[in-house]
C-alpha cells in the first residue's frame, strides 16, 4: 500500500472502530443489583414469606436470573430481570404489609366482640349502659 492510500484507509479504519465500540453492550448501572437485592431486603424484613411467599420466591427467582445474566454479560436481559425481580419484591412487600394490617384489625375486632361480650346485651350501641 502506498502512502497516500494509508492516508485514506486510515480514517475509515477509524472510523470503524469507533462504531463497533459504540456498538458493544452497554454496561448497567453499578447498582441495578443491588437496588433489586435491597427491595427483596425489603419485602422480606415486611414478612412476606408469611403474607406474600409466592410473589417473594418470583423475586427472588428473577434476581438469580439477573446475577447469571451479569455473568455471561447480558447487560440488556440483567437489566430486565433486575427490574422483574424489583417489582415483584414490591408486590411482596405491599402484601406483607396489607397482611399485618388485616391481622391487627382482626385482633381489634376480637377485642371489640370481647368488650362488648363483658359489657352484656345492656350496653347501647354509644357504648352507655342503660
Amino acid at each position: 500500500m502506498t502512502p497516500s492510500g494509508m492516508k485514506i484507509h486510515a480514517p475509515f479504519v477509524c472510523s470503524l472502530a469507533l462504531l463497533a465500540a459504540a456498538c458493544g453492550p452497554t454496561r448497567p448501572p453499578p447498582d441495578l443489583l443491588g437496588t433489586a437485592e435491597q427491595r427483596l431486603a425489603d419485602a422480606r424484613s415486611a414478612g412476606a414469606a408469611t403474607f406474600a411467599p409466592l410473589e417473594l420466591r418470583f423475586a427472588e427467582e428473577r434476581l438469580d436470573q439477573a446475577r447469571a445474566a451479569m455473568q455471561k454479560r447480558d447487560y440488556t436481559a440483567t437489566t430486565n430481570l433486575a427490574d422483574e425481580s424489583e417489582a415483584n419484591s414490591a408486590l411482596a412487600g405491599i402484601k406483607a404489609r396489607l397482611g399485618k394490617l388485616r391481622e391487627s384489625v382482626d385482633a381489634l375486632r376480637k377485642d371489640n366482640n370481647e368488650i362488648r361480650r363483658v359489657l352484656g346485651p345492656d350496653a347501647d350501641a354509644g357504648g352507655e349502659a342503660r
